[in-house]
């Protein structure tokens, strides 16, 4: 395929351009300043998504071009979280769930609708990106081998407090890291496949984040799958994902139920997990349509009956610890159902990648699917730029295998 000549001369200032290349320099942050500090990708990912779409509107007077499908599904989510404040019990905290979240949505869809990468710099992108991910496995490795010098540091925590702040730069690092290993691994660069999967592997085994390595594991899994058996990899995670969606109260509620039962063979953590599961799945039955209210869950009642069984659980209340339970208790089966929407519309993108690429993009969903059952809230901020982030690598990916393919066939 041969550009006419206007596309040739404006190729080269487009990938001179600050819109083109910023986003280098800041996924190159991404794993090494976000590893050390989670929250950051927040404002690197959205101050990059304002960045370039002021200097889209000021190169082109254009506006992002805004992913329609994703933009319904966002805003109807959103509608719920401002019509749930009507019967919240805690209507001023649904209040500002529901300006989180439109702000979060917002500044997902510019960031995905930002103008595509040129090739060239698309090409420079990835390999940097490689380098970032190991600089930042390798921070991880050697402070927490040195007893967290670096963390008690910066945070003025001792170390055996500091140690946790990694946790959520590790589990997004697991995000970022599948669309890089997608590249080495197309390019056939094998060496540097086997370090970058093994400088992840050593963080996530030298981590603290549980989370970080269910999801490296569950992520892993399905990548050998993929490779085996592509079709039944994409039929199982639709399925499963439908079930999950579906039945995950009921299901939680079946377990939590017999936390008491369980107290001998579960470790404390998971014992507390089941507590609170076990009050709130019992306040997902109360509610099941409507739900509480955005940001309600550390609000809903605990009722004194439930308190008496409970050996961590207080009356404090706090965050549900699992995604979808969150949505079916803040925002009901409406909420639960557009959030299924959401992950079936990420399964059906994926079916568009180049071949080559889609067993990694099923196991950065499954890695996704895995953190959202276990960590984070919702509304929190840096983990839809953590998804945003692997999303637009993906996509970026995608066209780049794309556009190479066709070019060695229209030689």
């Amino acid at each position: 395929m041969v550009p006419n000549p206007a596309e040739r001369q404006s190729a080269p200032a487009l990938e001179r351009g600050a819109d083109q290349w910023l986003p280098v320099v800041v996924f190159a942050a991404l794993p090494t300043v976000g590893v050390i500090a989670g929250p950051s990708y927040a404002p690197m990912v959205f101050g990059l998504a304002i960045v370039r779409l002021l200097l889209g509107l000021w190169q082109t007077r254009r506006f992002p071009a805004i992913d329609r499908d994703l933009a319904w599904s966002a805003a109807v989510f959103v509608g719920l979280c401002w019509l749930g404040i009507a019967w919240s019990i805690v209507p001023g905290r649904s209040l500002h769930g529901a300006m989180q979240m439109t702000g979060i949505v917002a500044a997902v869809l510019i960031f995905l609708g930002g103008s595509p990468l040129a090739d060239r710099v698309a090409g420079r992108l990835f390999p940097v990106l490689a380098f970032a991910c190991l600089l930042g496995a390798a921070i991880v490795c050697i402070d927490t081998l040195l007893f967290y010098p670096l963390q008690a540091l910066l945070t003025g925590r001792p170390a055996l407090s500091a140690a946790t702040k990694y946790n959520r730069g590790v589990d997004y690092l697991v995000l970022i890291v599948w669309p890089v290993l997608a590249y080495v691994w197309w390019r056939h660069r094998w060496q540097r496949t086997l370090l970058l999967a093994a400088g992840i592997g050593a963080a996530l085994v030298l981590g603290s984040s549980a989370a970080g390595r269910a999801a490296g594991v569950t992520g892993a899994v399905v990548l050998v799958l993929a490779f085996r058996a592509p079709r039944m990899v994409a039929a199982g995670l639709a399925t499963g994902t439908m079930l999950l969606a579906i039945a995950l109260p009921f299901t939680l509620r079946v377990f939590a139920e017999r936390h008491t039962a369980l107290v001998p063979y579960v470790k404390p953590s998971g014992i507390h997990r089941l507590e609170i599961w076990d009050y709130m799945t019992a306040r997902v039955l109360e509610r099941p349509v409507q739900g509480w209210g955005i940001l309600s869950a550390s609000a809903v009642p605990i009722r004194p009956e439930e308190l008496s069984s409970y050996i961590y659980v207080s009356s404090q209340g706090i965050y549900p610890h699992n995604q979808w339970l969150e949505l079916w208790l803040e925002t009901g089966a409406l909420g639960a159902a557009v959030g299924l929407a959401f992950a079936v519309l990420v399964l059906v993108r994926v079916r568009r990648l180049p071949e080559t690429l889609r067993p990694f993009a099923y196991a950065a969903f499954t890695s996704a699917m895995t953190v959202s059952c276990l960590n984070f809230e919702v509304t929190t901020d840096s983990w839809w730029a953590a998804l945003a982030a692997s999303g637009f690598l993906f996509a970026t990916l995608g066209r780049f295998v794309t556009a190479r393919i066709s070019s060695r066939i229209g030689s």
